[in-house]
């Protein structure tokens, strides 16, 4: 749908590489989105989103054998037949029959069958499977995808880029109904109508009213005369994920969301100097924990995200060895504590081979409403 039929070829290219050093048969992949995460590595292989509704899809390690999704509706079915990148869409109202019968049919009983985790894998499908295919093998290919996943393509990060772009737009036109007596659904709603009438897919926004920020989904809560209002907005377009957070002040900001938000700023930009190919990601977040600490104030430990096709491929933190590379996106976002109030600031960047650039074009200062 987003992507073109050469970044399909390369990420196939790829995989099925990695499944002849394995000696993997065939991937069976399961996606849904209504559960965080379980639909990335689908919508990597079938560039199809799956929204809420159960989808699988089996990927085989030879090219003659074009891949088989199954789909619950006939709506689904339909629209994946013109839209996935996957050949053969079957509809299907009992996935595990369904998926017992191509084993048979594709002839791969006695396979190593590949998964994108077992932690996920039902136990029913184990149990089933095993008992029809007693020689079959489950093999967990979670650390490949993983991996292949990790380092975004020029493809993929025009898909971020658009994600962050339509943040800052939803953002700046949203702050208008940031009023005394607004409640959050009507600021958030604000937000996510430019959100999703500009094309996103999902999005997970939060707010929150008074000095310590608790992010959470809007409630019925009004907006009162003075005080900070937290608002985080996080958008998946074309299936990669983006996110803005920031802190708005009605009236004169108290003295501590002054020196709170300059501390984000600064802990930020310390995190951003290591934030670059030749350091890890803990050492960058070593060094934003650091300042917020030497400014004698706690963090949070929420430093931010790696993220793509998931909002959360990997969490960022100081025990976090990981090598940055070209190709990464973080969420970076300090979240300074001093006494009982607390801020959370932060947007999302790209790992170059120069450095990082950031996405979100949402200035820093302190905006006073």
């Amino acid at each position: 749908m987003f992507l073109s039929h050469k970044e399909k070829e390369a990420r196939y290219r790829q995989l099925r590489q990695q499944m002849m050093e394995q000696n993997v048969d065939v991937l069976l992949v399961r996606g849904s989105s209504a559960t965080r995460g379980e639909g990335a590595n689908f919508r990597f292989l079938a560039d199809f989103p799956n929204n809420n509704i159960p989808l699988v899809l089996f990927f085989f390690r030879y090219e003659n054998r074009p891949s088989i999704m199954l789909a619950e509706s006939p709506f689904q079915t339909e629209k994946a037949k013109k839209y996935s990148w996957v050949e053969d869409v079957r509809q299907s109202a009992n996935f595990l029959q369904s998926v017992l019968g191509i084993l048979e049919e594709q002839g791969v009983g006695q396979a190593r069958v590949g998964t994108d985790g077992l932690d996920k894998f039902p136990l029913l499908w184990f149990q089933e499977i095993k008992k029809s295919f007693p020689d079959l093998s489950l093999i967990d290919l979670s650390t490949v995808f993983k991996k292949m996943r990790m380092y975004k393509t020029d493809e993929e990060i025009r898909l971020v880029k658009k994600s962050a772009a339509l943040l800052d737009l939803a953002f700046k036109e949203g702050i208008k109904y940031i009023k005394p007596g607004k409640t959050e659904w009507e600021v958030i709603a604000q937000m996510d109508l430019r959100l999703k009438g500009h094309g996103v897919e999902k999005s997970f926004n939060v707010i929150s009213l008074g000095p310590d920020v608790v992010g959470y989904p809007p409630s019925g809560k009004k907006i009162g005369k003075k005080g900070m209002v937290f608002i985080e907005l996080t958008a998946c377009y074309g299936g990669y994920w983006a996110q803005l957070a920031r802190v708005v002040s009605i009236g004169k900001p108290a003295k501590t969301l002054l020196n709170l938000h300059r501390v984000a700023i600064e802990a930020r930009n310390e995190a951003l100097h290591y934030l670059k190919p030749g350091f890890t990601v803990s050492q960058s977040m070593t060094a934003m924990e650091e300042y917020v600490k030497k400014s004698e104030m706690e963090i949070r430990p929420i430093y931010g995200h790696i993220s793509g096709l998931d909002l959360i491929e990997d969490r960022p933190s100081p025990k976090n060895g990981t090598e940055i590379a070209p190709g990464m996106i973080f969420i970076v976002h300090p979240s300074p504590v001093l006494g009982k109030s607390s801020i959370l600031w932060g947007e999302t960047y790209l790992i170059t081979r120069a450095g990082n650039l950031r996405l979100n074009k949402v200035g820093d200062e302190l905006i006073i409403l």
